[in-house]
């Protein structure tokens, strides 16, 4: 590791410390943990041997459960999305009643 490398790992780790760590599912975790019968729902879905091979090793690495990497990485993609269809105005052609519901229905 260079002296780079360590500022940046130093500076990182401070920032998660700060931040309660933006990733940490610790909420979900209290959920699970004051209420084991909460409303939760698996996401399952079919991947290829290659990327779940690589996503073990990924996780192992960085020592991340996979619930914690998948929970972060749908929460990343849906903002991804919303901010690309915020961009094209996907509803641009519906009338305006029908936007204020689509959107309202996204955020509930």
């Amino acid at each position: 590791m260079n002296f780079d490398q360590f500022l940046t790992f130093r500076a990182l780790r401070a920032k998660a410390t700060i931040e309660n760590g933006a990733f940490n599912s610790d909420a979900t975790d209290q959920i699970f943990a004051a209420a084991p019968d909460a409303q939760i729902k698996t996401v399952c879905a079919p991947i290829s041997i290659p990327l779940f091979d690589r996503m073990n090793e990924t996780l192992s690495l960085l020592d991340i459960s996979k619930r914690q990497f998948i929970e972060a990485a749908i929460i990343e993609a849906l903002n991804h999305a919303d901010r690309v269809m915020e961009s094209v105005d996907i509803f641009e052609s519906i009338p305006a009643e029908s936007n204020q519901a689509e959107a309202e229905g996204r955020s509930a």
